[in-house]
């Protein structure tokens, strides 16, 4: 009797155990396939992002791609338009450079295309008429290219035609007349207004009265009159497709086309961020869903999983109470196996919540992550659009004022009120070029990575200053450099020299002139960590309600500053691109410091193990500038 109601309690435990165990199985599964899940959703979101950052990415590339195009396109007609060998050859810099950015956009649009079909993405209609925008372009560029070839300049094309014809006009007794005639045809083409057209045909048809009421005129001349006339006629009506003004003819349908691009690739991006922040709603949304769901199942299967482990426990402690007066039941009933299933499965269980923990942890990182990812990229977005908008703002004032000093240049040629246009067009194409110069400065830091290199900062800061010795504002001023070397200094080549460049002409252009002293000194300190930069002048100074805010975007301290308001962001970027620190002291009619420390990128026994073996130069230059010895 006894040895049967143990073997029934046996089987009873063995049953329930194993009733147990399938449960808690198919729990685990359960969240086990959630974790999976969350995983593979997890891998194919990162994805998602990474797939619409290098779209991004090709977008920026192929609009800024194409406004290099365009702005090569105005430094032809800017500078080949008055070029005489252009006319000769009909060769230039400026169209190969174009050719070569056509190509390059061209195969941009291509890959973009293709990279948005693969994906889906609804931006198809948006880049087909960016495409068609620039296939336009390109044959309005053509068509204004060749009537600027026809019109020609000096000695060739219609304008050598008139002054030949012109010339052999001017012999008495008709000078007053061909005078009136040029001055006609100079207003006409000071001013681009056809009343002087007008006025030129009237003078043109009574000269001719005159040469016809003169019996002793040579037919030659009336030939050069009837000639210099109907080329006239000509030039107006090819000024007429060019455009007299920005709101006319070819130079109108550039400029539209061109602000064209500008609304396409706005319109582009914005749908592109769209994408971007629906694709990370999304991916949080289920994130959450996903998180709540596993705590609620685990809260629910650990209630569950308590009941099913403390009824089995009653029901043997009550049998076991139950046979107690029965040694021999008693010797065989032990709760030593319930108790090890028990603790079997909870370390099951909490191993599981660990894991599930861990997983949880991981994806919080993730989003985390995912996050700082999408602010950084919003925050690029967000400089360069308004990078561009200032840019396109800068450029087109001193562009339209080079086109204006050209016209005058044409036709003030050999005159003594010529040099003051020339100082004034020389200006504007140095304001250009310098705020050029900082847009490809801020492109190379954002985009290039950095590329240690042995670096003699005291030559690298010499050729600063012999680079802007000529500067008017230069002249005067006192430049000390002084140089302490107890380390080889590695670091990015291209973004010191951003560094001590901006450095440097910021002091030349804001130099006191009131000062008969005025000075510029830079002191230097290499060791085996860190270079220890000290930049000082007299200069004009910065008053302290701005020092603050020098190193933002387009910054400008007063009305009066000379700069785009880049130089000291782009320092800074490059000074943070390099793990370096700046910071800055200044009064005003007084002067200023910078205080800049690089980080040195290579050690001496890295310098030793990768670079010394197979470069005998790297070893020279170590010997000289660090007293390195060599093994």
């Amino acid at each position: 009797m006894a040895f049967r109601v143990f073997e029934n309690l046996e089987m009873l435990k063995f049953f329930r155990l194993n009733s147990i165990r399938n449960r808690m199985l198919s729990g685990f599964l359960f969240l086990t396939a959630i974790i999976l899940a969350v995983g593979i959703v997890s891998v194919d979101t990162f994805g998602r992002i990474n797939r619409i950052a290098d779209l991004q990415r090709l977008i920026n590339q192929l609009q800024v791609h194409t406004l290099n195009l365009i702005k090569t396109d105005n430094d032809f007609f800017d500078f080949e338009s008055t070029n005489e060998k252009y006319f000769q050859t009909r060769t230039s810099r400026f169209l190969n450079t174009r050719d070569s950015l056509q190509s390059i956009v061209q195969n941009e649009m291509t890959m973009t295309l293709s990279h948005v079909e693969e994906e889906g993405y609804p931006l198809i209609d948006q880049l087909n008429k960016i495409d068609s925008i620039f296939n336009n372009y390109n044959v309005k560029f053509k068509e204004l290219e060749e009537l600027v070839f026809i019109r020609g300049f000096k000695d060739y094309g219609l304008e050598g035609e008139m002054r030949l014809h012109a010339h052999a006009l001017e012999v008495r007794p008709y000078s007053l007349e061909v005078l009136l005639l040029r001055r006609h045809e100079k207003d006409f083409l000071l001013r681009h207004d056809t009343f002087y057209c007008q006025k030129f045909m009237e003078a043109s048809n009574k000269f001719m009265s005159i040469l016809n009421a003169t019996r002793s005129t040579n037919p030659q001349f009336k030939a050069h009159l009837k000639a210099y006339s109907n080329i006239f006629r000509k030039r107006v009506d090819l000024e007429k497709k060019i455009g007299l003004g920005s709101t006319s003819g070819l130079r109108n349908v550039l400029n539209q086309l061109t602000f064209s691009f500008g609304r396409q690739f706005s319109a582009l991006n914005e749908i592109s961020d769209t994408l971007y922040a629906s694709l990370q709603k999304r991916a949080s949304l289920f994130y959450i869903l996903m998180i709540f769901g596993a705590i609620l199942f685990s809260l629910l299967s650990g209630i569950w999983i308590s009941k099913q482990l403390s009824a089995p426990i009653a029901r043997l402690s009550k049998i076991a109470d139950a046979v107690a007066s029965d040694s021999s039941i008693a010797g065989g009933l032990t709760l030593s196996n319930a108790a090890y299933e028990i603790e079997v499965l909870t370390n099951a269980y909490v191993t599981l919540i660990d894991q599930r923990n861990k997983q949880l942890r991981e994806i919080k990182e993730q989003s985390v992550l995912l996050k700082l990812h999408y602010d950084k990229v919003d925050k690029l977005n967000h400089e360069l659009d308004n990078f561009l908008y200032s840019t396109a703002h800068d450029l087109r004032s001193p562009l339209a004022s080079l086109s204006g000093l050209v016209g005058l240049m044409k036709i003030e040629n050999k005159q003594d009120d010529f040099i003051p246009y020339l100082e004034m067009m020389k200006r504007s194409i140095e304001r250009q070029e310098d705020f050029i110069s900082q847009i490809v400065s801020y492109s190379k830091n954002k985009k290039l990575d950095i590329h240690p290199e042995l670096i003699d900062l005291k030559e690298l800061a010499e050729n600063i200053f012999q680079d802007n010795e000529f500067i008017a504002e230069g002249t005067h001023i006192q430049k000390y450099v002084y140089y302490k070397n107890d380390a080889p200094f590695f670091s990015d080549r291209s973004r010191v020299q951003i560094i001590f460049n901006n450095l440097i002409s910021n002091g030349i252009r804001y130099a006191d002139s009131n000062k008969a002293d005025q000075f510029i000194q830079l002191k230097i300190h290499t060791t085996e960590t860190e270079a220890h930069i000290e930049y000082t002048d007299n200069g004009v100074g910065i008053a302290s309600e701005h020092v603050d805010k020098i190193f933002n975007m387009f910054y400008r301290a007063n009305l009066q500053s000379k700069g785009s308001g880049l130089g000291l962001f782009i320092l800074k970027e490059a000074v943070i691109k390099l793990n370096g620190s700046v910071t800055v002291e200044s009064k005003e009619r007084k002067g200023t410091t910078f205080v800049i420390a690089l980080k040195n990128l290579i050690k001496p026994e890295e310098i030793r193990e990768s670079l010394i073996k197979d470069d005998s130069h790297q070893k020279q230059l170590i010997e000289k500038f660090a007293n390195v010895t060599v093994n």
